[in-house]
């Protein structure tokens, strides 16, 4: 038995296919997985030190990404901890190549740079910049990522030329020039490798030799960008290619079908001024694009470019669409990760991150992955079956109340407004236990709830709570007016949701996220109250100058990130990354391995997470 599963897995490992943006040479953007059709929530979230506008690769159980940092970053794809990263010394805003262990990653400074176990290989460097037609163009976001295939690596640089590297000695095989600047990514198929330019062309090249084959000249190549104050020639898009078509976006605001063999047009698109800067995905006949200014995401009949639904996104959408049997996905610029109805563009759902997504989805199993400019990067988890998000406010005359409970909603969830309509909320969730999570905006829990939290807790509820600890201050405004500080329970946290808060005091004191915290979407350094003992909780996710934890876990028995978790009270965006944490069920021994109670600092201790 233990030969055969050797045998399994060096045939497994002679079989594994390279990994590269767009899912694979021809850039098709083409996913298997995906799940459900509903958001389960947020598996983890990575901090970097700079903005993810590249795309993630997975390769086996590992995401590869690089950052604005300098950074590329292996991390684990279960649970969102590192295993290394690497410093390049120069940001990284291309998607990584993957084959047999080997990382291919494109760097700012113009250098193709092999890595493996977090060291580099070998390095190449390429020539600077070819200046800009116009000189200020502006979206200069991302740079060419490494192509794999057979035994060369290619890639586009802002020199303008197309290279061709031995992925095992980092020897260039051959050198194609343009002449203008490249920040597209070269798409492999058929023979041949296709490619954008600055200047508006679009570019066939001979896999073998590097010889061109053939150059199409698109609309934007005649126009002068600084007559419209925007540049209108840059194929920034990512050809795709399938059928013998290959498909590419344009500044000038047409999208283009292409012959592979002859680069004779097929048909084209013409959408007027907006960009359309996404890379195409195509599979069954269907192409799935996003438009700049257009602010939507298209599906298109792939023979025709006849319009078969379009969806509003109300913001540009630069990320490139990734499409599964059933769903597409993509980013825009108003921080969501949305999900959409293959078949017609209804939305399902959408996932918001602190910053504009021009990352592209990457799709492994039930997780779908990418980056944010807010430097993070997001696993989300896919679900068959819904998750009901409530939030509620003691009250709605609050402007800052107000505008918290404005921010769930907007985010997809349903306001509870008054104590009757939580506790039915609650009590029906007791019935039925169905996935849920609560977010308590005020520090305040009605009579009427309580008399059910600790219930719903036990049945695989998710309250996340902010402000004073639960139960402390009366309901009644009156009360508290007429008994003053006497009418404090300081006991009935301890009763309500199992944290003991009897020694608590109001001080803030600087609080750091643990490293299971920056998971839940925690990070830096930040000033909080309410601290208490770390054996009062079952996972603390920060920890203050005292030692004690004022933002943590107390768990009820249910599903990992459910139980009645405290947030940070100024921090919209933390507050919803930890409601929306809910990760797929793992072995309590895997839990304990990563159980942050050992990273606690010292008393006054300055560390800081990163």
């Amino acid at each position: 038995m233990r030969r055969l599963l050797l045998v399994v897995l060096v045939c497994s490992s002679a079989l594994a296919q390279p990994v590269m943006f767009r899912g694979n040479a021809a850039h098709t953007g083409v996913f298997q997985g995906g799940g459900g059709r509903n958001l389960a929530g947020m598996q983890w979230r990575f901090a970097t030190g700079g903005e993810v506008d590249g795309s993630p690769v997975v390769a086996g159980q590992t995401v590869y990404v690089g950052s604005g940092d300098g950074k590329l970053y292996a991390i684990d794809l279960e649970r969102g901890t590192e295993r290394w990263s690497f410093d390049a010394g120069s940001p990284i805003a291309s998607s990584p190549a993957v084959d047999g262990g080997v990382v291919f990653i494109a760097t700012r400074n113009g250098a193709l740079i092999a890595i493996a176990g977090g060291k580099a290989r070998w390095r190449v460097k390429t020539g600077a910049d070819v200046p800009l037609p116009w000189g200020h163009e502006s979206g200069d976001y991302y740079i060419s990522s490494a192509a794999i295939s057979g035994d060369s690596v290619i890639f586009g640089a802002g020199d303008g030329s197309v290279y061709a590297i031995d992925p095992a000695k980092g020897k260039v095989r051959w050198k194609a020039p343009t002449g203008e600047r490249i920040r597209g990514t070269p798409a492999v198929a058929d023979g041949g490798v296709f490619i954008g330019t600055a200047g508006g062309k679009l570019y066939r090249f001979d896999l073998a030799t590097g010889r061109q084959t053939w150059s199409y000249t698109t609309a934007g190549a005649s126009l002068a960008s600084g007559d419209f104050g925007y540049d209108r020639r840059t194929l920034q898009s990512s050809p795709a290619v399938s059928n013998g078509v290959v498909y590419v976006g344009a500044r000038d605001g047409q999208f283009y079908a292409v012959d592979a063999q002859s680069g004779a047009l097929r048909w084209k698109s013409d959408y007027g001024l907006p960009w359309v800067i996404s890379s195409p995905a195509v599979d069954a006949g269907h192409i799935y694009l996003g438009s700049s200014d257009g602010h939507f995401v298209q599906c298109l009949d792939a023979a025709s470019g006849k319009e078969i639904w379009k969806t509003d996104y109300g913001t540009p959408v630069w990320s490139s669409p990734a499409v599964t049997d059933d769903v597409v996905y993509a980013g825009d610029f108003g921080g969501g990760i949305n999900a959409l109805d293959r078949a017609t563009g209804a939305k399902l759902w959408s996932f918001r991150t602190k910053s504009m997504v021009l990352s592209s989805p990457v799709v492994a199993g039930d997780l779908v992955i990418a980056g944010s400019s807010d430097g993070g990067v997001y696993a989300l988890r896919t679900s068959q079956g819904p998750v009901r998000r409530a939030v509620y406010v003691p009250d709605a005359k609050d402007d800052e109340a107000a505008k918290m409970v404005s921010f769930f909603v907007d985010r997809g969830y349903e306001s509870t407004a008054t104590g009757p309509v939580l506790a039915r909320f609650l009590s029906d969730r007791i019935a039925d236990h169905a996935a849920s999570v609560v977010v308590f905006v005020r520090g305040r829990m009605p009579d009427e709830a309580q008399r059910v939290v600790h219930d719903y807790l036990a049945a695989g509820g998710k309250i996340v709570w902010c402000g004073a600890p639960a139960g402390l201050v009366p309901n009644d405004p009156e009360v508290m007016k007429s008994q003053g500080p006497k009418a404090l329970d300081w006991s009935a946290a301890a009763r309500l949701v199992g944290v003991d808060h009897s020694t608590t005091a109001f001080d803030d004191r600087g609080t750091t996220a643990t490293a299971q915290g920056r998971l839940w979407g925690l990070t830096g350094r930040w000033r909080s109250a309410w601290g208490v003992p770390i054996d009062q909780v079952t996972e603390p996710l920060s920890i203050d100058e005292w030692g004690l934890t004022t933002d943590y876990v107390k768990s009820f028995g249910g599903e990992p990130g459910t139980g009645f978790v405290r947030g940070p009270i100024s921090d919209h965006d933390a507050l919803y990354f930890m409601a929306e944490y809910r990760p797929r069920i793992t072995s309590r021994a895997a839990l304990r391995d990563r159980d942050p109670r050992t990273e606690a600092p010292p008393r006054n201790s300055t560390s800081k997470s990163p």
